[in-house]
């Protein structure tokens, strides 16, 4: 199985000193097979100011599509967590990522937030590259 992380590509930003906030709203398709959550209706939104590289929008809808049935990320705050720090390290720059959860089965919903800085070590930089191996499963 190809690590999540491997999917996250990025482009150049095309106007780099224009100051620019990007946001995301991906509508997450049920990850947990045996919960069926998250329900429809869920989102994950990712927020950044723009630097040199963009997040891909195809690539986005891959990397989340990674997670499905995924055997080590297995709840809604690993997710979020994980998807922040992948985000922040492929865009270089700090990323909010704010999932706003519908759950079967129980009377709640989720919101998680987490703010991440790309890793020194981690940070991918130009079109396509991957992190180095410490990324095992595609996270932090």
């Amino acid at each position: 199985m190809t690590p999540p992380a491997e999917r996250l590509k990025t482009i150049p930003n095309a106007k780099p000193g224009l100051h620019t906030v990007v946001e995301h709203v991906l509508h997450l398709p049920e990850l947990c097979p045996a919960s069926h959550n998250p329900a429809p209706g869920s989102t994950l939104t990712l927020r950044y100011v723009a630097g040199e590289r963009l997040l891909e929008l195809f690539s986005l809808d891959s990397y989340i599509d990674a997670f499905i049935a995924h055997p080590v990320v297995r709840d809604m705050e690993l997710f979020v967590q994980t998807v922040a720090q992948d985000a922040a390290n492929a865009a270089g720059v700090e990323v909010t990522a704010c999932a706003d959860v519908r759950l079967n089965r129980v009377r709640q919903g989720q919101r998680v937030t987490v703010v991440a800085v790309p890793d020194a070590d981690r940070q991918m930089e130009g079109e396509g590259e991957t992190p180095g191996p410490a990324a095992e499963y595609g996270g932090p």
